[in-house]
């Protein structure tokens, strides 16, 4: 049934990761009820929001992912949704269509240990309909960053063990990216400290004195 009514919807596409177990789709609106009780169905557009600056849109930062693979994880493993698909969707809006493909990929690369192109795989066909993301500026972008370089980015930094979500610690994440409580991050736990923007020199002392 739930097969059925996605492919009624004209240009509906699926795409799937962990042999057809954990699938992505773009839907204009909430699947019915009658649908959703055939299979697992999530969405983040309104739980894990990306806050511009300009005309950026995305990617969603490495604090947003860790929710959106907390969340699957658990449905994964769930012993009340075995045998049922897991639907990951997202509105059809451009943006969100493009920044569900970063998580989703993210996600596998991460907990399914596929390659960059291993994980878009399933996009290849449609990898052109995704836009480009835009740099935190209000002209112009001279440069369009892609999906799929995101995606090598994370898994040479994956490589590189800057970053592991078996110690994450996310409410510490999310608390240093708020502007009021630094707005920085680090890139390498305990050697790569890096902040939003241009700071003065003796708020910058201070950090050190606080971190380093």
């Amino acid at each position: 049934m739930c097969s059925c009514f996605l492919h009624a919807i004209k240009g509906i596409q699926t795409f799937s990761w962990h042999g057809g177990r954990v699938q992505y789709v773009s839907l204009p609106a909430q699947p019915p009820a009658h649908v959703a009780s055939t299979a697992y169905f999530f969405s983040i557009d309104t739980d894990l929001i990306y806050w511009n600056f300009f005309l950026d849109f995305g990617p969603l930062n490495l604090g947003q992912l860790y929710r959106f693979s907390a969340k699957l994880n658990a449905a994964l493993a769930n012993p009340r949704l075995e045998g049922k698909p897991i639907f990951f969707y997202s509105g059809t809006h451009p943006h969100r269509r493009t920044n569900a493909a970063a998580l989703i990929c993210s996600w596998a690369i991460i907990y399914l240990d596929l390659s960059p192109e291993e994980a878009f795989a399933p996009f290849h066909d449609v990898s052109a309909s995704f836009a480009p993301f835009h740099d935190a500026t209000p002209v112009t972008c001279t440069y369009g960053l892609t999906v799929f370089d995101c995606l090598c980015g994370l898994a040479k930094a994956k490589d590189f063990n800057f970053f592991n979500f078996d110690t994450f610690d996310v409410d510490e994440y999310e608390h240093y990216e708020q502007v009021e409580n630094g707005d920085l991050n680090w890139h390498q736990e305990g050697k790569w400290l890096a902040f939003a923007g241009y700071v003065r020199s003796h708020f910058f002392r201070a950090f050190v004195a606080i971190f380093l």
